[in-house]
């Protein structure tokens, strides 16, 4: 490559996912927003400094990192929300470069459980590596971190403060 001439990396990420998560979708859409950094944190986050990751369950609402001090980072704006089935987050989503990305979360009663269903689409300076390492995250944070959390009461996220043996089921 030319010296000076920078290097374009642009493509399309998808990625799918569900989760079946032994709870009903009410206490699902609470710990995907109210209580997110009870089982989001390291190393899915931004800084090395995150204290807390906020969701605000409102269109509009921001999804953020909070640093302290008023530092953080912005992960998103929600620009789609229907309590408790269905919420939807557009911005960079902790990507790095120019990118545009929609993450959606679908709750689907199931029995006495609920179908978690995740869209992650992203276009801009992604990667095939990109996708791969997601698709990965994704897998980790709600098919064992969240399930872990809303059935049994394991925190291993970034507020991870006193575990509860058990959760009241909503």
């Amino acid at each position: 490559m030319p010296e000076g001439e920078a290097r374009q990396v642009s493509g399309i990420i998808r990625i799918e996912q569900q989760v079946t998560i032994d709870a009903p979708p009410a206490r699902v859409f609470e710990a995907l927003t109210k209580q997110i950094s009870a089982w989001w944190g390291r190393p899915y986050v931004i800084g090395n400094g995150a204290r807390d990751l906020i969701v605000e369950p409102k269109v509009g609402g921001r999804v953020y990192e909070d640093w302290g001090n008023g530092a953080g980072a912005l992960w998103g704006t929600v620009t789609g929300l229907r309590k408790p089935e269905h919420i939807e987050w557009t911005g960079r989503l902790g990507m790095g470069g120019a990118v545009l990305g929609v993450v959606a979360y679908n709750l689907e009663p199931r029995g006495k459980g609920t179908l978690l269903k995740l869209s992650h689409r992203a276009t801009g300076e992604v990667t095939p590596d990109t996708e791969k390492n997601y698709g990965g995250g994704w897998q980790d944070l709600l098919g064992t971190r969240l399930r872990a959390f809303v059935e049994r009461g394991e925190r291993q996220g970034l507020r991870k403060g006193t575990a509860r043996k058990t959760l009241r089921k909503r």
